[in-house]
C-alpha cells in the first residue's frame, strides 16, 4: 500500500517513476501500480507509450479481475487506447462519481478534458472531487493545481491565482500548479511578470523538471509579445530545443514558437530551424495518432514545403472518422493555404473554424496560434473586414504589448487604405 500511494502522489505531481513501477519483487507489480503506469503513460497521448498502456491492460486482463473498480477502469482504459478520448473520460468519471476518493481517475479525467478540449467539464468535475478529499491528504495540493488551471481555461483568473497559491504553498515544486499560475499571467496580460517569474521558478532547475521545455515556451511567449526577439531565439535554442529525447512530440512547443516568430517577423530567415524541426517530425507519420499532435507535424510539415507527407498525414487523420470534427479539416488545409501564400484561402478557412478550435484539445493558450494566423492572413489579403471582427471578437488583443500595438498599427493603416480607395471610386 506505501507504493501504491507513494505512486499516485508522484503522478499527480508528474513525477511518476516508470522503472520503479515495473520492478517488484513478486512476479509481477501489484494491479493498481501498473494502472497508475498505464494511465500515466496514456497522458503523454504518444502511441509508442498508448501501445505499452495498452499491453499492460492486456496482461491484467488475462487473469480475469473481478474488482469492479479494477474492471472499470480497465475498460475505460481501452477507450482511451482505442482513441475514443471521450468515452474514456466518461468512464473515469463514473469511476470518480462511484468512489470519490480515486485520485488516480480524477487526474485521468482532468488530463482527458484536457486532451478533448473540454474545459466546462474540467472546472466541474475538478471542483466537486475535490471536496472528497481531507486537508491533510497527499494530493490535496496536487488537486488544488488541478482546479486551477481548470479555474484559468475557464476564465476565472482572481480564483485560479488564489487556487495556484494554496496549491504552491503545500507542494512548492508542483509544477502544474506554476504552469498554472504561468497560464493566469498570460491571459491577464502580465507578460513581463510572467517572464521574471519563470526565471525565478526555473533558476537551479535541470533537465529532468516536469513539463520543462513547456514553461520555457511560456517564458518565450512573454518575451515575443514583449518583441525581445533575440531573447526569444536564445530561448527557444537553449530551452526548448534542448530535448530530453529524440522524440518529435517534445517539439510541439517548438513548432508553434517558431510559427509565431515567422508570422510576427516575417524577416527572419528559420529555414534551418523549420529543417531541424522537419528532421524530427518525419517519423511522426507512422505515429498518428492524436489530433492536437497531428496539427503540429501537419505544420511542419508543411512549413518545411513537404506538401505530399503533410496531405498524407491530413488523410490519415481524416479516415479516423467521428474522431475529428469536420473544423479541423478547415483548420489544417487554412494553415497549408497560408504556407503556399494563398492569404485568402487561409484567411475563409481559419476565419470560420478557429473558435471552434477548442475541439482539438490543448489549452486556451496553444491555440490562440490559430488566431493569430487568421488576422495575419487576413492582413495579408488586404480583408480589412475579418481582420476587423477578428481583431475586435478574438483572444489575442485583449492586452497591449509591442508586438499587438504593430498588428493595430497594420490593421489601421488598412482602414485608412480602404476609404482612401473607396473616397477616389466616389
Amino acid at each position: 500500500m506505501e507504493s501504491v500511494e507513494s505512486a499516485i502522489v508522484q503522478l499527480l505531481s508528474m513525477t511518476l517513476d516508470h522503472e520503479r513501477c515495473r520492478r517488484s519483487t513478486r512476479s509481477a507489480p501489484p494491479v493498481a501500480l501498473q494502472l497508475i503506469l498505464a494511465v500515466d503513460l496514456l497522458c503523454s497521448m504518444e502511441r509508442p507509450a498508448v501501445m505499452e498502456a495498452a499491453t499492460i491492460c492486456a496482461s491484467l486482463k488475462e487473469t480475469a479481475p473481478t474488482e469492479a473498480r479494477t474492471t472499470a477502469m480497465l475498460s475505460a482504459i481501452d477507450f482511451w487506447t482505442a482513441g475514443d478520448l471521450v468515452t474514456a473520460r466518461n468512464g473515469f468519471q463514473t469511476i470518480v462519481d462511484t468512489y470519490p476518493g480515486d485520485a488516480v481517475s480524477v487526474f485521468a479525467v482532468h488530463m482527458l478534458d484536457f486532451y478533448i478540449g473540454d474545459a466546462p467539464h474540467m472546472l466541474a468535475s475538478i471542483a466537486e472531487a475535490i471536496e472528497f478529499f481531507a486537508a491533510g491528504d497527499p494530493v490535496i495540493g496536487y488537486l488544488h493545481g488541478l482546479h486551477g488551471f481548470a479555474l484559468e481555461e475557464s476564465g476565472l483568473f482572481a480564483t485560479a491565482i488564489e487556487r495556484c497559491r494554496v496549491a504552491l504553498e503545500l507542494n512548492p515544486d508542483d509544477i502544474y500548479a506554476m504552469h498554472a499560475m504561468v497560464h493566469c499571467l498570460y491571459e491577464t496580460g502580465r507578460h513581463e511578470e510572467g517572464a521574471r517569474y519563470i526565471r525565478q521558478y526555473m533558476r537551479g532547475r535541470d533537465g529532468a523538471t516536469p513539463m520543462r521545455i513547456h514553461v520555457w515556451w511560456h517564458y518565450a511567449l512573454f518575451e515575443l509579445y514583449a518583441d525581445n526577439i533575440q531573447e526569444v531565439l536564445a530561448c527557444y535554442r537553449f530551452g526548448i530545443r534542448r530535448k530530453t529525447s529524440p522524440r518529435s512530440t517534445e517539439d510541439l512547443d517548438a513548432v508553434t514558437l517558431l510559427w509565431r516568430l515567422a508570422l510576427i517577423k516575417p524577416s527572419l530567415d528559420l529555414s534551418a530551424y523549420w529543417q531541424s524541426l522537419y528532421q524530427d517530425w518525419e517519423p511522426y507519420l507512422e505515429e498518428s495518432w492524436y489530433l492536437f499532435n497531428d496539427f503540429h507535424a501537419y505544420l511542419t510539415y508543411c512549413q518545411a514545403g513537404e506538401y505530399g507527407r503533410a496531405d498524407s498525414l491530413l488523410e490519415a487523420v481524416l479516415a479516423r472518422g467521428k474522431e475529428v470534427p469536420e473544423e479541423m479539416a478547415d483548420i489544417f488545409l487554412g494553415f497549408r493555404s497560408f504556407t503556399a501564400g494563398d492569404y485568402t484561402d487561409a484567411t475563409d478557412r481559419l476565419a470560420r473554424s478557429y473558435h471552434r478550435s477548442f475541439l482539438m484539445g490543448g489549452s486556451n493558450a496553444q491555440r490562440d496560434v490559430i488566431e493569430l494566423t487568421a488576422v495575419e492572413a487576413a492582413l495579408r489579403s488586404r480583408n480589412h473586414e475579418v481582420a476587423q471582427r477578428l481583431r475586435d471578437s478574438g483572444r489575442i488583443f485583449r492586452h497591449q504589448s509591442p508586438v499587438l500595438q504593430e498588428y493595430e498599427d497594420r490593421l489601421a493603416a488598412l482602414r485608412a487604405s480602404e476609404n482612401h480607395t473607396q473616397g477616389e471610386m466616389k
